[in-house]
């Protein structure tokens, strides 16, 4: 017990004195014959004494030390190196419970990623720090989520997203941001159609339709399938067939009916994970209103107002 606090405090003391010597070479010295900072001779140091922190639990320390290696690795233009440094210290931040500075420092790795042209490794490493971030900060991790996409969208690797998109969706669908789960899904339908992945695609548009229906918005799931109808890939799937008679079982009105077409087609059960959890517990909400709403949708009508209503405008 003595000899591994005594090695404890060895340790903690050679990264101090690492530490002051890293510090000096970040600065000029007319007595060394330094006219200019040696990032070069600092980067090392700082590194050592970070792992030796670390090693010791000092946390907030080795991150301030890796920061400081991430900051002397991006001087002498090793972009890369510095973007590491900086996802560790993301890390380190989600041990100490500083979950909004890990948000940062998973963006400014992304970033360094990105300038040294590897957009594909800025995607990972910011959808990395969403998903650790997922269950401490989920509105947090839904942002790093989406920038994460943007950057294989830009990068045309939206092939390489595939995950990325789902791990986002779920995350929505658990927060219930459901138009942003929606949008989340229309998006990851567009990146699977520039992929050639038909039935991811297909998958996506009706995934789409399940949250729309499970957040009791029948007229917007019906306009998200007229939307789709359009796109050939989506007209001739199996999806298209279940996702019309699903508004066919919401249109008589019957839970009954909605149940047995979820039950009875196997689409619904091939959707991910929390789409599949949403499509066995519909219908949610008012069934006979939403039956209204779609019957007033199909004719024409807004389904705002009622046929009197309607009839009466025609007249004027």
């Amino acid at each position: 017990m003595c000899s591994s606090a005594a090695s404890m405090g060895e340790k903690i003391t050679e990264a101090d004195k690492l530490m002051k010597k890293a510090n000096k070479y970040w600065q000029p010295s007319l007595m060394d014959f330094r006219l200019k900072p040696d990032w070069e001779a600092a980067a090392p140091l700082f590194e050592k004494a970070a792992l030796l922190y670390k090693q010791v639990g000092q946390l907030e320390k080795a991150r301030a030390a890796f920061e400081r290696a991430a900051q002397s690795q991006e001087k002498i233009g090793s972009v890369w190196h510095a973007a590491k440094h900086l996802e560790t210290c993301g890390a380190i931040s989600k041990d100490l419970g500083q979950f909004e500075q890990m948000a940062e420092f998973y963006r400014q790795a992304g970033n360094y990623f990105a300038q040294t042209g590897r957009i594909s490794a800025a995607a990972d490493a910011l959808a990395r720090g969403a998903k650790a971030l997922e269950d401490k900060a989920p509105t947090e991790a839904s942002a790093l989520y989406g920038e994460a996409l943007e950057h294989y969208e830009s990068d045309g690797k939206e092939a390489q997203a595939t995950d990325v998109f789902r791990q986002a969706i779920a995350l929505l669908v658990k927060r219930q941001a459901w138009s942003d789960a929606v949008s989340m899904c229309m998006r990851f339908g567009e990146a699977c159609d520039k992929a050639n992945a038909r039935s991811s695609q297909s998958k996506a548009y009706l995934g789409a339709i399940v949250v729309w229906l499970f957040a009791g918005n029948a007229q917007q799931a019906w306009q998200v399938l007229q939307d789709v109808l359009g796109i050939e890939a989506f007209t001739k799937s199996d999806e298209a067939f279940a996702a019309d008679a699903l508004f066919l079982a919401y249109q008589s009105g019957s839970a009954e009916k909605v149940q047995a077409v979820v039950q009875g087609k196997q689409s619904f059960k091939q959707l991910d994970n929390q789409l599949a959890r949403l499509a066995v517990k519909l219908p949610q909400g008012d069934l006979a209103g939403q039956a209204r709403v779609l019957a007033a949708v199909q004719g024409g009508r807004d389904p705002n107002k009622t046929e009197e209503q309607q009839e009466e405008e025609e007249l004027l």
